[in-house]
């Protein structure tokens, strides 16, 4: 059987990864002059850039914390920390991005709609993640 400590700091990171990916695909795919996504990634307070920017912390988090190259406590921690605020950033960034705004896309763009509680659900993920190797560590 895996250990606690030793999975969750795998399926973080790869969970991490994906998160960062997911949450940069617009900026990557949509090309329309003038579609918005710029607005959509400001949105908010804060915007949702910051969510990526730690989810690539993270992954390197996860990974000095699976190879045991730093304190597993003090990363594990971290991890936990940056997973919180990542989903408080994401779920604030959600709810607050104008439909006006998240409707104007191109029909080519509808998966946009969708988007936000994709990154909502990455964040989660990777919080639980965060949860798990702070657990397993712990223990």
């Amino acid at each position: 059987m895996v250990a606690l400590d030793s999975l969750a700091p795998k399926v973080g990171a790869v969970a991490a990864l994906l998160l960062a990916g997911v949450v940069f695909v617009p900026a990557i795919v949509i090309s329309a002059p003038g579609s918005g996504v710029a607005q959509y990634y400001a949105a908010g307070p804060i915007g949702v850039s910051v969510v990526g920017v730690l989810a690539l912390i993270d992954v390197v988090v996860f990974l000095a914390g699976d190879q045991e190259r730093s304190d597993p406590v003090t990363l594990a921690g971290f991890a936990v920390v940056a997973g919180i605020a990542m989903l408080l950033f994401s779920v604030l960034w959600a709810i607050s991005i104008d439909t006006t705004l998240l409707f104007s896309f191109p029909a080519e763009y509808a998966w946009i709609e969708d988007h936000r509680w994709l990154v909502v659900t990455g964040t989660a993920v990777v919080t639980a993640a965060a949860g798990g190797f702070a657990r397993g560590v712990m223990d």
